[in-house]
């Protein structure tokens, strides 16, 4: 409808009877929904570069095919029908062009067969939808298609205690900057309280500054008030733990009311 209205030709007719400042206000929203589409792909692309299983060195020793990041996409034999003849010559008499639409369509059918296998295991382990959408499994499904066939996930013991521990230093480590950003320009203590759905009341206390929001402590206080003097002892423990010096002066007049 909007290319409809904005007279952009080729997919639809064009609106006789549009006038000039609805063809502009459709011709905006089709480049916005195109410019969101294009910062998707390259925040996307972003994420995919992030991911390196592959070591300079295993490429140089050329350790098998697993984790070749350069490996070639080949979909199976019917793939030497659908390229072009490397060495320029045209012996089978056809065009020295790509069967773009078989390959795609080998590529689709791949695709949803591994889209089937990802569901499934959402669907039997009670996975929330959403979690498809969280970048660090975005980063993870890149990881395994570098490394490639053969991966063997850890087991609980590994996800449990040894990989535990390595993401809490590494979490560790990448609040070293913001702590040192806490000392540079200062931080506000932030708290949120909320009642979940056994009705156990919880309070979450962050510490925001320029390098974003952190999480710091959560405690269940069911049985508290949350009065101003009970929010201040809490926060104000914090602040202390902190140094009161690198609190925003913001936050200290809120802990006190």
């Amino acid at each position: 409808m909007k290319k409809h209205i904005a007279q952009i030709k080729g997919d639809v007719a064009s609106c006789t009877k549009a006038s000039k400042e609805d063809q502009l206000k459709c011709k905006k929203a089709l480049d916005d929904i195109a410019a969101k589409k294009l910062e998707k792909k390259k925040e996307v692309m972003n994420l995919r570069e992030e991911v390196n299983v592959i070591h300079e060195s295993d490429e140089d020793n050329e350790v098998g095919n697993v984790g070749s990041k350069k490996r070639p996409y080949d979909l199976g034999p019917m793939d030497s029908y659908t390229k072009i003849n490397p060495d320029g010559s045209d012996t089978s008499g056809f065009k020295k062009t790509r069967q773009q639409n078989l390959n795609d369509a080998i590529w689709k059918e791949r695709s949803h067969q591994v889209d089937q296998y990802l569901a499934r295991w959402v669907y039997e382990a009670g996975v929330p939808f959403h979690a498809v959408d969280n970048d660090s499994f975005k980063r993870f499904v890149e990881a395994v298609g570098q490394f490639g066939p053969g991966y063997r996930p850890p087991s609980q013991y590994q996800i449990r205690e040894p990989l535990l521990k390595e993401e809490v230093e590494r979490t560790k480590t990448l609040l070293k900057k913001q702590e040192a950003e806490w000392a540079s320009t200062g931080c506000s203590i932030m708290t949120d309280a909320w009642t979940d759905r056994k009705r156990r009341s919880i309070m979450n206390l962050c510490v925001n500054c320029k390098q974003g929001a952190c999480f710091l402590s959560s405690k269940e206080d069911s049985e508290a008030s949350h009065t101003g003097v009970y929010i201040f002892e809490y926060i104000d423990k914090f602040i202390e733990d902190i140094g009161g010096a690198k609190c925003s002066s913001s936050s200290h007049r809120q802990c006190i009311q």
